[in-house]
């Protein structure tokens, strides 16, 4: 493994130079001329470096990208990345990415850009070392809004992509020496509250307070969040005009994250619940599902392919991994729900995840690469 791992090292600077390169690309999912750009340069990438890329035009986001090795052979591994961020052009400042000596500081250096490198590098040095099957790198481009855009074509788009192979690992964000074993799912509803409106002053009594109702309803629900269990957080508001107008509507977005699968159909009854009972009576509510992401359950599979991994770390001086439950979801509860084995959280390390100080370590990434490689020449 000595050559194969030397390989690694000498190549590194071509993905890092490539990371960049992408993370300059600042583009959330709604922006799909951007995520488009950017596909383009992934996949002239990809062909230069010897790889088979396919692009599956989409409607509502931007553009999808399978990139392949060795197709038609003995299935082996399909990683999973994305290209969307959550960061607004700008918020970085006038130069989006900055290299330093151990880090990038970027939009999307480690969720999920660094895992595009990592999974590009892996498959690089496995095609340069007579790796003979075949892998397969997903990029979707609506992950941080939960696959809203993409919807059921998406859904399809993973079950027809993943077929036949027998894992999936996600190269999805991670803090230092951890890997994902289980992620929670994640239902988020909009509350459409409509009362009376008025003269705060004249017509009080008269009123019924949209935006006080809707208080009673945030209380009510994040006062049902369990810290083992499911949890209601109302995260936009959105009500009144001018402080002397009682408002006769208001919106709020509620995200709901479960542990379990079964847990699904309760959070969602709870949800109804809650905006059903009137806490100012002469309000109503509607309840409009706005995104649906089932969870990353935890199962034995899964911990045996972790063990797996730890093993390829020990045996060869890679460091150790720490198996962890996240809150967040990720596009491997899709490849779970098809029935392929799926680990989540094998991208890059580093810090400040969804915040304009967003890094990767770069020592992560040849590092991650390693543990990768070593896995599947393990495994071949």
């Amino acid at each position: 493994m000595e050559n194969t791992f030397r390989f690694i090292d000498e190549h590194s600077e071509l993905y890092l130079n490539f990371l960049c390169r992408i993370c300059a690309f600042e583009a959330k999912a709604e922006d799909k001329q951007t995520i488009d750009e950017m596909i383009g340069c992934i996949a002239e990438f990809a062909e230069a470096e010897g790889f088979q890329t396919n692009r599956t035009a989409m409607k509502n986001c931007g553009d999808f990208l399978s990139i392949d090795l060795n197709p038609g052979a003995e299935k082996g591994c399909v990683f999973l990345a994305h290209t969307d961020t959550v960061h607004e052009k700008g918020a970085f400042g006038s130069q989006a990415v900055t290299r330093l000596c151990d880090r990038i500081i970027a939009p999307g250096a480690i969720d999920c850009k660094g895992g595009i490198a990592i999974a590009l590098l892996t498959m690089k040095t496995l095609q340069q070392h007579g790796y003979t099957k075949h892998l397969r790198l997903l990029l979707t481009s609506d992950e941080e809004v939960s696959n809203t855009l993409g919807g059921q074509e998406e859904f399809d788009y993973f079950a027809r992509n993943c077929a036949g192979f027998p894992c999936a690992i996600n190269c999805e964000t991670s803090e230092k020496d951890e890997v994902v074993v289980s992620r929670k799912g994640i239902l988020k509803y909009r509350l459409d509250i409509s009362g009376i409106g008025g003269h705060s002053g004249i017509h009080y009594f008269e009123c019924k307070n949209a935006v006080a109702e809707a208080a009673h309803k945030i209380v009510a629900l994040e006062n049902k969040s369990r810290p083992d269990g499911i949890t209601y957080s109302c995260n936009i508001i959105q009500g009144g005009i001018l402080s002397n107008i009682i408002p006769d509507n208001c919106s709020v977005t509620v995200d709901i994250r479960v542990p379990r699968n079964a847990d699904m159909t309760t959070a969602a009854a709870t949800l109804r619940q809650v905006a059903e009972t009137n806490f100012i009576a002469g309000t109503s509510t509607a309840v409009t599902l706005i995104g649906k992401r089932p969870p990353m359950e935890k199962n034995p599979q899964t911990m045996h392919l972790f063990d797996q991994l730890l093993s390829v770390c020990k045996r060869y001086g890679l460091g150790s991994l720490t198996p962890v439950e996240s809150g967040g979801g990720s596009d491997s509860c899709y490849t779970q729900g098809n029935g392929i084995i799926s680990i989540c959280g094998m991208g890059g390390c580093g810090g400040f995840c969804h915040t304009n100080k967003e890094y990767i370590l770069i020592d992560s990434i040849p590092l991650r690469a390693k543990i990768l490689t070593a896995f599947l020449k393990n495994e071949e």
